[in-house]
């Protein structure tokens, strides 16, 4: 099914991931030249402390014997003033000499506090380290220093203080240069096995990051883009919902207006699904939407998008169709839907209504059309086409029901509703019998309100339920009314289909005969010919059950509708109303006499009445008493007027009207 491809509101996965490899790599980086100087601070440290405890030992196994020796002890004093004996300097000599020799040793001063050479060994006096330099000073007060030094050859410098033995008093400063390369060396090793290991760990623990981060970026990447999806398609079927429908409709038809195309936006509503919930359960009606959306998916092709907007409802963009190859399309698409299906062991046939409206000749914009759609779809399902291309009437239906529908809910709780009463005569001698409930609208600022203002609006919703029980309710109560004035007319109330539907409704009856004391023969339900032919066994189960309370039915309209006779023979129907395009012909069309002929003789075959609708003439009155009709209605026998208004004696010769009584009645 053609449908553009989400786009992704997060950034590419490798585009993620080479942010956070980045960004996470110099923290890693740092971390480890930091750990790097740091070791190598402490290999220096450690260098230098070894240079200390090398000149301490010098200091203390070369220097000091030789100082000490003989009779020249050093009693105490400057160096500088005090100077070596000529043999002290023979054994300083010979002792530096061979430390030299060795190499552990690369050069040795012996200096007083003034900064004299005392002794070098290689005889120079001077450059030596300053008296001013810090770590001379350190060292004439008693403290050691030692310094790397970088050159050609790294270099340790050692100021050791230099104490005479038997005092422990300072004498002088013991300059001496220790070679630092082996220890550099050796140190620069251990650095490197370090940085390696160190390096590898932290490479490791990189990988690991990037691993994770790798994963962390494509599961975010995976939720963002089921967190889309599931934003943009129905959970149950995978479709896409009604905001993607939005979305990519809106582009389609922007695209259109550009560049002049055309194409059809389709609403389509199934059949009777409810019932399917109410008997199988929601399960069966999940899995029957599934199957539908696959039967759906089959008959379109990739440039069509299909979408459920919610419960049954399904909508349809159909890019560069004219209406017939719309409708031919969907008639395709509709003979999918009709094949029969098992669900919890039931064979089911799914029907379905479709609104057409095409684009740009209905409208432009999503939202013209979908209204435009849903008027087409709606007189499908009140007509008998099931698929509807929208012709241009009814434009402010969807909106004006809105408000008639709104409007209707207060009125029915102010009791704004009025019941006008027309009528019904026995043939031929013109009495009353019967009275059909007509309902009216006292609207407030409109004034009085036929039915066919709001009835539409309120079968097309939930409020013919109330609006039915409120006739039903006000209807008994008015027989009341005439029944203590004498009168013992019964009473007709019109019925819609979905009242039918609502479960209960023939508890409903029975309950409002109880409350008023009626009795069950003088009320009588029309049901139009059109609520025959939908679900039938749900019909005659709920017509059975009304019958079974002593109500009689009747069928309303008559040959407007398609009911098979085959229905009429399965529901207990005690009367049949010939509907009165046929009736107001009969005296000079040979067709709707033969039709109002035959009508007659299949009600009474079946054991009803016949009563003719719309008589508004004396030739229809006295043609219609001929044919051997039981019963009339119609403006020359009395328009519809409040209950005490109704003439109880309409005609008063058996069979023949005076002139004087025809006036009358074409005058009511």
């Amino acid at each position: 099914m053609w449908l553009r491809p989400a786009r992704p509101r997060v950034r590419s996965t490798s585009r993620l991931f080479a942010t956070f490899a980045a960004a996470s790599l110099v923290p890693v980086v740092a971390l480890g030249a930091l750990v790097v100087q740091d070791y190598r601070r402490d290999a220096a440290e450690q260098g230098r402390a070894q240079g200390l405890a090398q000149a301490d030992v010098i200091a203390q196994m070369v220097v000091a014997p030789a100082l000490n020796s003989g009779e020249a002890h050093i009693l105490g004093g400057d160096l500088s003033r005090r100077g070596l004996t000529a043999e002290q300097y023979e054994r300083m000599r010979e002792s530096t000499g061979l430390a030299v020799y060795r190499g552990s040793v690369q050069h040795l001063r012996l200096r007083g506090f003034t900064g004299r050479v005392i002794f070098s060994d290689d005889g120079s006096s001077s450059n030596g380290v300053p008296v001013s330099d810090p770590d001379f000073q350190a060292a004439a007060a008693g403290a050691a220093r030692a310094k790397v030094i970088i050159g050609r050859t790294q270099t340790i410098r050692v100021m050791q203080p230099l104490f005479a033995g038997a005092t422990g008093q300072s004498v002088g400063v013991l300059e001496v240069y220790l070679p630092y390369q082996s220890i550099a060396d050796r140190l620069d090793h251990q650095v490197t096995q370090t940085v390696r290991r160190i390096g590898g760990g932290l490479a490791a623990l990189y990988l690991v990051l990037a691993l994770l981060a790798w994963w962390i970026t494509r599961s975010l990447r995976r939720y963002a883009a089921d967190q889309r999806h599931n934003a943009l398609h129905d959970a149950l079927t995978g479709l896409p919902n009604r905001v993607a429908f939005r979305a990519e409709a809106d582009a389609v038809l922007n695209q259109a207006r550009r560049d002049g195309e055309t194409g059809a936006v389709v609403l389509v509503d199934l059949n009777r699904f409810k019932e399917v919930n109410d008997t199988l359960g929601h399960h069966a009606g999940d899995e029957l939407l599934r199957v539908v959306s696959e039967r759906f998916r089959a008959g379109l092709d990739s440039r069509d998008l299909l979408a459920r907007l919610g419960g049954d409802e399904f909508a349809l963009l159909l890019p560069g169709r004219t209406g017939p190859e719309a409708v031919a399309l969907l008639e395709g698409v509709r003979d999918r839907l009709a094949e029969e299906m098992v669900l919890d062991g039931v064979p089911l046939s799914i029907e379905a209504s479709f609104g057409i409206a095409l684009y740009p000749e209905h409208g432009d914009h999503l939202q013209e059309l979908t209204q435009h759609a849903d008027v087409a779809m709606y007189q499908g399902k009140r007509g008998t086409a099931d698929i509807v291309i929208y012709s241009g009437t009814g434009v402010a239906h969807s909106h004006q029901w809105l408000v008639v529908q709104a409007e209707l809910r207060h009125a029915l709780e102010r009791d704004e509703l009025v019941l006008h009463y027309q009528p019904k005569v026995n043939l031929p001698d013109g009495a009353v019998i019967a009275l059909e409930a007509l309902v009216r609208w006292e609207h407030p600022e409109r004034g009085l309100l036929p039915p066919g203002v709001f009835l539409p609006a309120a079968e097309h919703s939930g409020l013919i339920v109330p609006l039915t029980e409120w006739v039903l309710r006000r209807a008994l109560t008015d027989q009341l009314g005439w029944t203590a004035a004498g009168q013992s007319w019964a009473v007709s109330v019109n019925v819609s289909v979905r009242n039918l539907e609502v479960a209960g409704f023939p508890d409903l009856v029975a309950a409002l005969l109880a409350e008023t004391g009626t009795p069950p023969e003088r009320l009588v339900l029309e049901v139009t010919e059109t609520a025959l032919a939908g679900d039938v066994e749900r019909v005659e189960r709920v017509l059975a059950q009304v019958a079974a309370l002593g109500v009689g039915l009747s069928v309303d309209d008559f040959g407007a509708g398609f009911t098979s006779l085959s229905h009429l023979r399965g529901q207990p129907v005690a009367e049949i109303k010939i509907d009165r395009k046929f009736v107001a012909d009969v005296t000079h069309d040979p067709q709707s006499r033969a039709i109002v002929r035959s009508v007659i003789e299949l009600a009474h075959g079946l054991g009803s009445r016949v009563t003719a609708e719309g008589v508004e003439t004396a030739e229809v009155y006295r043609w219609l008493i001929d044919a051997g009709c039981d019963e009339a209605q119609g403006y020359l026998i009395g328009r519809p007027v409040p209950w005490p208004q109704v003439d109880a004696g309409i005609f008063g010769l058996p069979g023949e009207m005076s002139e004087a009584t025809m006036i009358e009645g074409m005058s009511r």
